[in-house]
């Protein structure tokens, strides 16, 4: 029995600059870190085809995904096994978690068959069962947080991707995990498809607004970068707050009445930026708040029926080992 497992990521800035045909075009950047929640894989082999099971799923629908994306990735790696995944967050919560599972899957699948693969192979091979196997529409950010972990400016060029790890000062790092609260907004189920694919046509036929829009989101990623690098929190909060009003350029569907307004309330109670996570119409919204304030506001959500959560760093990516007798 093979295990593994691969981290979840908040992106921070620079959203939809990794999705193709855009960056290699135009180039793009994302800054994201992966938290401690995690997607896993556990892989036991045998000769002919196995059974893949998703205990955290309740429908039909959500099976059928996750069993698509085990037998691809069992085909990439042309092995038989019966595949066990799950996640510590449900799906459509813009947390990476289907790209997390994608990259524990490999990871395990490699280490079953003795292979080492690199962050930038891992990524890679999730990539091409992704992007390339199942023609799912979506950028390649999170695929590269998963495998290499931790705090990343990440570039995207027409000649390949760069992952270029942070170091952040201790207590610019403490500071800004206190700061930061994730909430669930009503439509954590959301399907992003729809809203990838009018982005990806709006650029393809040249949409003026759009192309500004995204050419704005890619100095955002470099000027949060700058922001944490130097502990500025407010203006990291700015980045954030900016980056949101300027991604519901992308495409109809990425911002909705009930979105707005929970993000109107959370400022209201002392949030000084946030953004929704993931591709839009639903998920977590991340939100960021003065570390001594951080308290209050949480106090204030739970309140109103919400549930809030705190965000805990994690600087380690993709993992697989064998399991102990």
């Amino acid at each position: 029995m093979i295990y593994a497992r691969a981290p979840l990521r908040i992106s921070f800035a620079g959203g939809g600059t990794d999705v193709e045909p855009y960056p290699k075009l135009y180039g793009g950047a994302v800054l994201s870190a992966t938290i401690d929640l995690h997607a896993y894989a556990c892989v036991r082999p045998r000769a002919d085809a196995g059974e893949v099971h998703s205990p955290d799923l309740d429908t039909a629908a959500a099976l059928s995904g996750r069993r698509k994306l085990a037998h691809s990735v069992l085909d990439r790696f042309a092995g038989n096994a019966d595949v066990v995944l799950h996640c510590d967050a449900p799906p459509g919560s813009g947390l990476g978690s289907s790209s997390s599972l994608v990259v524990a899957l490999c990871s395990a699948m490699a280490e079953l068959q003795g292979a080492t693969l690199a962050p930038y192979e891992l990524a890679e091979r999730a990539i091409q069962v992704e992007r390339g196997d199942l023609a799912v529409p979506g950028g390649t950010q999170d695929q590269y947080a998963a495998s290499f972990g931790g705090f990343n400016f990440i570039e995207f060029e027409a000649d390949g991707v760069l992952v270029n790890p942070l170091r952040l000062r201790p207590e610019i790092l403490a500071e800004l995990q206190g700061s930061l609260v994730v909430l669930p907004t009503a439509s954590i189920q959301r399907r992003s498809e729809g809203i990838l694919q009018r982005q990806i046509e709006a650029y393809e036929r040249e949409d003026a607004d759009v192309l500004d829009a995204l050419a704005i989101l890619k100095e955002h990623a470099r000027a949060a970068k700058a922001a944490v690098l130097r502990g500025d929190l407010g203006a990291l909060a700015e980045v954030l707050h900016d980056g949101w009003l300027t991604k519901r350029r992308l495409a109809e569907g990425i911002a909705t009445p009930d979105i707005d307004e929970l993000y109107a309330d959370a400022r209201t109670l002392g949030a000084r930026g946030g953004k929704l996570l993931g591709a839009g119409g639903g998920g977590y919204l991340l939100l960021l708040v003065p570390f001594e304030r951080r308290g209050d506001v949480v106090q204030q959500l739970r309140r109103r029926g919400l549930q809030p959560a705190g965000v805990s760093f994690t600087d380690h990516g993709a993992q697989a080992w064998r399991a102990r007798d």
